[in-house]
């Protein structure tokens, strides 16, 4: 079973990738086409053909005829050599007032009968009638000796060509032409990613990383309907709104729990979230988790770790006051942002900020200060920090954190790179607590669909959370653990605990 879903997974890796390439793909098959279309319309030269039907014969003693089926075929040979030789060639050409015979001469004996085609192919059709017709008329003087008794009878008078005898099915051949073009690169696409060391599926993630695997999110749709795909408006990834799956709830509760119990061990208050590359989904993971622990009242103070904070108050669907965006302050507190109502705050960089300007700012005794004197009042301080890939803040974060957690997303970064990042967070205080593998394209993606037809008979699955139990929101429900009998409708859930939806578009 393990090694049939190892296979579906990498299957979709495959069809993703090749659906991602989509338009080169389209753009190669159209090239393809246009490229058939020139080379035959530079070599391609149209023929016509006029074909007539004689029967064969021979005279008895100038009293009668007969015919011979066998004797026929015998005499195609001769007969053919006779209507193609050069007498009767130039002749027909004089006739007709040529310089030469323009065309090609075909016998042709219809089986088991004393009947024969004879046809001329010319690149005009009038040209091959009329040759065909004198052709007829002048053989008998040319073949009296060579043939002797035998006689030749037009049975279907010569047809006149309406349409080229070598026709292109320029359909068949646009068809297969772009066929050939698309399936090229289709094939290129395929065997890089084959060849590509990313990681495909979470047994390759468990194999080929020196870190554990935290948590799975599935891949998630972009936008809530066909409206909002044509106007571009994606739905914001964030616990609560519009259009986000049960699935992501739970998978980012299951995250959350996860990061408190390590908390807890270590005693820890500073958390990096980073990945490799960009668009990786570690802002969303960051956003979210920060989210579900400021709803459990938690004090929770989440850092943009980059000069540039769209993505993150866009999914925390914060819209910063003016003092806050474009006002300029000298202490790093006054420029915390609480959400009202909230338990969450925010500090993003100012908006005219410049990169080495920022990168001096973190590495500055003010914001180690800074920190500091946020340990003792925050419960939770989550770093959205930049992608390790050409960057060094991310090393100046990590030092600075006392554990970190990295965003992994499916088919995107090496293994060799992801592995030398960890490697990297390892070397300060706690470490790399482990990997959330993102935006995974599975067989689990579509049984995930039919999710929500059955998840409420499935609540008893959370009953306990093992030794992350008192972290759970469900601790309160295991009173009704014997409930659990209903427990054998689930299989129309078919939940994964670790299984999520997450958006493949922006940078979380």
């Amino acid at each position: 079973m393990q090694n049939k879903s190892k296979l579906l997974d990498t299957i979709y890796v495959f069809i993703i990738d090749i659906l991602k390439h989509l338009i080169p793909i389209v753009c190669v098959g159209l090239s393809a086409v246009m490229l058939s279309h020139v080379v035959m319309s530079m070599s391609y030269t149209p023929t016509y053909t006029s074909r007539c039907t004689m029967i064969v014969s021979a005279k008895i003693n100038n009293t009668g005829i007969y015919t011979d089926t066998t004797e026929t075929e015998k005499l195609t040979d001769t007969i053919n050599a006779v209507m193609t030789s050069t007498v009767l060639k130039k002749k027909t050409a004089e006739n007709l007032g040529l310089s030469s015979f323009d065309g090609n001469i075909n016998v042709f004996v219809i089986p088991n009968t004393n009947m024969l085609e004879l046809s001329v192919t010319s690149s005009n059709p009038n040209l091959a009638f009329r040759q065909l017709k004198t052709l007829i008329s002048l053989y008998p003087d040319i073949s009296r000796d060579v043939l002797g008794k035998i006689v030749m009878e037009v049975f279907e008078e010569p047809s006149f060509p309406s349409a080229p005898s070598n026709y292109i099915n320029y359909t068949k051949t646009y068809r297969l032409s772009f066929l050939i073009g698309a399936g090229l690169v289709i094939l290129i696409v395929v065997l890089y990613t084959y060849y590509h060391d990313t990681i495909k599926n979470k047994w390759e993630l468990e194999d080929k990383l020196d870190t554990k695997l935290i948590t799975v999110f599935y891949h998630e749709k972009s936008y809530l309907n066909f409206k909002e795909r044509l106007l571009r408006r994606k739905k914001r990834l964030l616990t609560g709104a519009p259009g986000v799956s049960f699935n992501f709830s739970e998978t980012v509760k299951k995250l959350r729990t996860n990061i408190s119990y390590y908390q807890d061990k270590t005693k820890g208050k500073v958390i990096l979230f980073t990945s490799y590359a960009s668009k990786e989904g570690k802002t969303t993971m960051a956003a979210n988790v920060a989210h579900t622990m400021a709803q459990k009242k938690q004090k929770v103070l989440i850092i943009s770790g980059s000069h540039e904070s769209g993505d993150l108050l866009n999914i925390l669907n914060i819209n910063l006051p003016k003092k806050f965006s474009s006002e300029k302050s000298n202490s790093v507190a006054e420029r915390i942002y609480t959400k009202p109502d909230s338990t969450l705050s925010v500090l993003t960089s100012h908006e005219n900020t410049r990169p080495g300007e920022f990168a001096r700012f973190i590495a500055s005794e003010k914001f180690k200060a800074f920190l500091e004197r946020a340990r003792e009042i925050f419960d939770c301080i989550i770093i959205d920090g930049p992608a390790a890939k050409d960057n060094s803040n991310t090393e100046v974060f990590a030092r600075l954190s006392d554990f970190s957690v990295m965003v992994v997303r499916q088919n995107m970064s090496t293994s060799t790179n992801i592995n030398d990042t960890a490697d990297m967070l390892n070397k300060y205080a706690h470490g790399l607590l482990g990997c959330v593998y993102n935006n995974v394209f599975s067989s689990a993606t579509v049984i995930n669909l039919s999710y929500s037809y059955g998840y409420h008979y499935g609540y008893s699955r959370y009953g306990s959370y093992g030794k992350y139990k008192k972290y759970s929101d469900y601790k309160g429900y295991n009173k009704y653990n014997h409930y659990n009998h209903y427990n054998h409708y689930n299989h129309y859930a078919r939940y994964k605990p670790e299984s999520v939806y997450v958006n493949p578009d922006s940078e979380r």
